[in-house]
């Protein structure tokens, strides 16, 4: 399940450098089980980031089963290949935030999951989501990389290259069980947009695979890993 090569330009679904990383934290579940959090952009080098903190984690404890994961978006590239990962590591995805109550408790809290963060979304052995979450779709918005430098291209190009990219998201998002219909609705939403799914899509395109998610943090404190720069 290899879709990444056939990407030959950076695609990105935020303004390229706008990309710092998750910052990756783990949180205890009222079953004893633990879970990873992740909050913010995605970066191209995102597996090998939750690599590396899984590792680190595991030393102490099992290695999580869940990513409860809060995101705006990021880099395509990466989201693809994070997607990938947790697949390959069997971890269900939930779309949700941690959220500290009046008792200082840490809990579940709703998130959201937009652009780029759909497909890591995807990359899920089950996904749910955290009432209240959204889970938006747009457009990609496609970087031309020269010299090392970035460039926006302009409109035809721009619509060329998102053709180009069309199979290569349909096939990843059919490889995860998701329906490939749900690509076409997001190219049909301008990549300044955000388009969030209604309940009934998100079943429809398969999305979402299970209504159940973790319904409390019953850690005090979220250890938390610092962003790169």
């Amino acid at each position: 399940m290899r879709a990444l090569p056939s990407l030959a330009f950076v695609c990105t679904l935020m303004i390229a450098g706008h990309a710092e990383g998750l910052s990756y934290g783990v949180a205890a579940l009222p079953n004893g089980s633990t879970a990873l959090v992740a909050e913010g952009r995605i970066h191209r080098n995102e597996p090998e980031r939750l690599l590396s903190f899984v590792q680190r984690a595991a030393a102490a404890n099992a290695v999580p089963s869940t990513l409860i994961i809060s995101s705006p978006g990021g880099e395509l590239v990466g989201a693809l290949a994070l997607g990938e990962t947790l697949r390959q590591l069997g971890v269900r995805t939930v779309v949700g935030s941690i959220a500290s109550d009046g008792y200082g408790q840490a809990t579940l809290s709703a998130g959201r999951c937009h652009s780029a963060c759909v497909f890591v979304l995807m990359g899920g052995a089950a996904r749910s989501l955290v009432p209240g979450s959204l889970v938006g779709v747009h457009s990609p918005q496609p970087v031309m990389v020269v010299g090392g430098r970035a460039y926006l291209p302009d409109s035809e190009t721009t619509r060329q290259m998102i053709q180009q990219t069309a199979p290569v998201l349909r096939l990843y998002a059919r490889q995860m069980g998701v329906s490939p219909s749900l690509v076409d609705v997001a190219n049909g939403v301008p990549h300044t947009a955000v388009r969030n799914l209604s309940s009934s899509e998100l079943t429809r395109y398969s999305l979402v695979t299970q209504a159940r998610h973790p319904r409390a943090i019953t850690a005090h404190k979220v250890h938390r890993r610092q962003r790169s720069r």
